[in-house]
């Protein structure tokens, strides 16, 4: 069956907002799910092999390359190409929010998107005994005297997807480069918890423009005080989506 590119001027009109899925054809497996209009859905691909603008879609907005593009490329390599499977249409801006969020956490459970962001008003999907563990988790002392760090927020589905908890908190980030080079230390967090700390070595960056860092384990004086405990209350606000949390400035 031939495969679209693009909608066509009439159809852009018609369909309004719409939540849309990208599947790989070599498993059937969906690994992203997303919301636009006029040709939103198509823009990944195209960004995936070279740059790409839309009026609904800029590639500088976009959280997920590094595993999306590289899945893209993968099929593109393959011989085959992206299924493009619109969910619903003809939505309002907010329903495509909402349906987006739904869908995100479903497939989400299953571990096979490479969205890096929740869905809109989202929260993360934990069996209940984790939830039961994490809520009686002391947080550690959020002390002036703690050494500067950023806390960087790694969903634990990505630990799934790439090598392994370094690689999935050193890179990539879209935050002030001069910024982020003043803090010392990372701290790696999962559902609220810190997992690993590092001492970075250096903050660069990345060819498409984003930042990471190159880094080691931190001394064990200095993970001691942070891990396998919960980042303080104020950095887990609900709502608060970023990735990269500055935790102490000069």
């Amino acid at each position: 069956m031939e495969e679209i590119k693009e909608f066509s001027p009439e159809v852009c009109r018609e369909i309004g907002y719409y939540v849309y899925r990208l599947v790989d054809p070599r498993n059937g497996q969906t690994f992203y799910v997303g919301k636009g209009k006029n040709n939103r859905v198509f823009a990944h691909a195209k960004c995936a092999l070279k740059n790409y603008t839309d009026v609904d879609y800029n590639p500088e907005e976009d959280d997920d390359e590094s595993l999306k593009y590289r899945t893209i490329r993968e099929i593109k390599e393959a011989g085959l190409e992206v299924i493009y499977i619109i969910e619903r249409y003809h939505l309002s801006e907010r329903d495509a929010f909402l349906i987006e969020s739904v869908l995100i956490d479903t497939y989400s459970i299953k571990r096979e998107l490479t969205n890096k962001i929740k869905g809109y008003e989202s929260t993360e999907s934990v069996n209940a005994l984790t939830l039961e563990t994490l809520f009686n988790i002391s947080e550690y002392d959020d002390s002036p005297n703690n050494p500067q760090y950023v806390i960087i927020k790694v969903k634990d589905y990505w630990l799934n997807q790439r090598e392994n908890r370094y690689e999935c908190t050193r890179s990539s980030w879209k935050v002030d480069i001069n910024k982020i080079r003043k803090y010392q230390y990372v701290l790696s967090v999962t559902y609220g918890v810190v997992k690993a700390v590092y001492k970075v070595t250096e903050w660069h960056k990345t060819e498409w423009g984003r930042c990471e860092f190159t880094g080691v384990k931190a001394e064990p004086e200095i993970e001691k005080l942070f891990i396998g405990k919960k980042i303080p209350a104020k950095y887990r606000q609900r709502g608060n989506a970023n990735p990269v949390l500055y935790c102490k400035a000069n």
